[in-house]
């Protein structure tokens, strides 16, 4: 996963100060602005303008500091997320009090500087709190037992079966409503094209093989169910292209029973007051049984598949960084292919009409590439030093 990873040396050196851009997805995805490492670089250059004038004595602040400092450099060149940075981003509001602490000021104008600094990062986190009710990325309030509601069938509640969920949320708050002797299993991370013979892909094969009752749990999608509850053949055809490469598919004719979830209504529509019943009614998750092994039939033609697979290829193999090489199948869009390069936050999308555009996840619209042709041949190519919505630092980006 890419999402944070610095893509230039000045990206990476800029980051504290990035941090302090009213961006998200700099660090983390909900929170910003931090302005809290832009005070700790002021308070430096205060402290060297200081250390200029008399002498510099040793503090154990300085140690604090080094250590977050070079904590910087294996952060940037792993992740960069801020989930794996916690240690230091909680000892930042520390350092800054303790350099302001050591400043040779007056201890009134000293409380000051961190009323100031406390008042400016405060202001910004309740601009942007993650505890706001509405309009939170992943909140879902708990008011009530049980602490994410799903209304589990009887079959569901008291049968023990071996469930495969392919979305990149696992959902696995609601595993332990389900019976204690049930597995589970997630798929979205085993994309690529070896899906038979990688130690993942025997250790999922051995998985599907010991399992006796085979069951997709995958959220519903409203726009893509019939009247009865069931996925359309939209949807069926996008799962089987996941399923696929691992041997299994939705079993014909398909036998979906739809799981309600006020918990994932929460989540997807936020306040349920106003809500129509029949729009939260259809929320929820599909459990589906599944066939294995089997081959995916009603698949495109092909000399279709192939061709739009030549273009996937090789826009892998002009970016790997954003597309990265190695996945497998594509999903269905109407009139044409999408791939999803999860790691990148990436998607290409070849459409019937012979044209090709990529979207990354922070750009508003999907950008032009060019004619199938065009790419095939190497006579336009994606500029993989400028990605819309990612390339350049928060304030340069074009979305």
């Amino acid at each position: 996963m890419i999402r944070f990873t610095p893509d230039t040396l000045s990206d990476a050196l800029l980051r504290p100060v990035a941090m302090a851009a009213p961006n998200g997805w700099v660090y983390i995805e909900i929170m910003a602005p931090d302005f809290r490492f832009m005070f700790i670089l002021a308070l430096l250059l205060v402290w060297l303008y200081l250390g200029m004038r008399k002498k510099w004595q040793f503090s154990p602040v300085w140690v604090l500091l080094a250590f977050a400092s070079v904590s910087f450099v294996p952060w940037m060149y792993t992740t960069g997320n801020g989930r794996y940075f916690i240690p230091v981003l909680l000892a930042a509001g520390p350092l800054c009090v303790a350099l302001i602490h050591d400043l040779p000021f007056t201890k009134n104008f000293r409380v000051l500087m961190v009323l100031c600094v406390v008042a400016v990062q405060g202001f910004a986190v309740f601009q942007n709190s993650p505890w706001k009710p509405w309009n939170s990325w992943g909140f879902a309030s708990w008011t009530e037992a049980p602490f994410f509601q799903v209304d589990l069938d009887a079959e569901a509640s008291s049968r023990a079966s071996s469930y495969v969920t392919i979305s990149v949320i696992s959902y696995s708050l609601i595993a332990p409503q389900f019976p204690a002797s049930s597995r589970w299993i997630n798929l979205s991370s085993q994309t690529g094209s070896d899906t038979q013979t990688s130690p993942d892909a025997l250790r999922i094969q051995a998985f599907l093989k010991s399992s006796t009752s085979l069951k997709l749990m995958v959220p519903s999608l409203p726009d893509q169910m019939t009247a009865q509850g069931q996925p359309n053949e939209i949807a069926i055809r996008a799962m089987n292209v996941i399923l696929s490469p691992h041997r299994i598919s939705l079993r014909e004719p398909t036998d979906c029973r739809l799981q309600r979830s006020q918990g994932l209504a929460k989540v997807v529509l936020g306040a349920l007051e106003n809500v129509e019943p029949e729009r939260k009614n259809k929320i929820g998750f599909w459990l589906c049984s599944l066939s294995y092994p089997t081959r995916v039939s009603g698949m495109p033609t092909e000399t279709l598949e192939s061709r739009f697979e030549s273009v996937f290829k090789k826009l892998e193999a002009t970016c790997p960084r954003f597309f990265n090489p190695g996945q497998h199948g594509a999903l269905p869009v109407p009139h044409g292919q999408m791939r999803h390069y999860q790691g990148a936050d990436m998607k290409a999308y070849v459409f019937e009409d012979g044209t090709v555009y990529y979207k990354y996840h922070r750009a508003l619209n999907p950008v032009l590439i060019g004619g199938i042709d065009d790419v095939l041949s190497g006579r336009i190519k994606v500029d993989c030093t400028s990605i819309r919505g990612r390339s350049g630092l928060p304030w340069e980006r074009e979305i």
